[in-house]
């Protein structure tokens, strides 16, 4: 198993981004938001998404590095997939080792991985959510 995290699985062309968050499936979990979009590339990639309202710098890159460290040690559930992982306020709060599980833990409650929006668990914005 490969545990590092490279270029290729990391979202960084504007074109890539947009469609990610234009098409992909929106997911709600308590501490992070998620949008899933399948594609026919099996290499897995990932968007970590920390905005202001999460803390102050020194914080949001304590979050971003857990998200990464969480996509790194867990690839294999994101194999054809590309991932926005969108931390909420309420995840500066957690210590640095918990931010990798706590967002995995809350990927696989909400995304059941059929990539239809009508099956998976967890809570939409569409019916409430935040």
């Amino acid at each position: 198993m490969d545990f590092s995290f490279g270029r290729e699985h990391r979202l960084t062309r504007q074109r890539d981004i947009a469609r990610l968050l234009r098409e992909g499936e929106r997911l709600e979990g308590r501490l992070f938001s998620f949008r899933v979009r399948k594609k026919g590339d099996p290499t897995p990639r990932l968007l970590a998404v920390v905005g202001k309202k999460v803390g102050k710098a020194v914080v949001r890159n304590r979050v971003k590095r857990g998200i990464r460290e969480g996509f790194r040690l867990n690839k294999e559930l994101f194999t054809y997939l590309d991932v926005a992982v969108i931390a909420k306020p309420g995840a500066a709060s957690l210590r640095p080792g918990e931010i990798a599980q706590e967002w995995v833990r809350e990927f696989k409650e909400v995304y059941d991985g059929t990539g239809d929006p009508s099956h998976a668990g967890g809570l939409r914005a569409e019916e409430g959510g935040t």
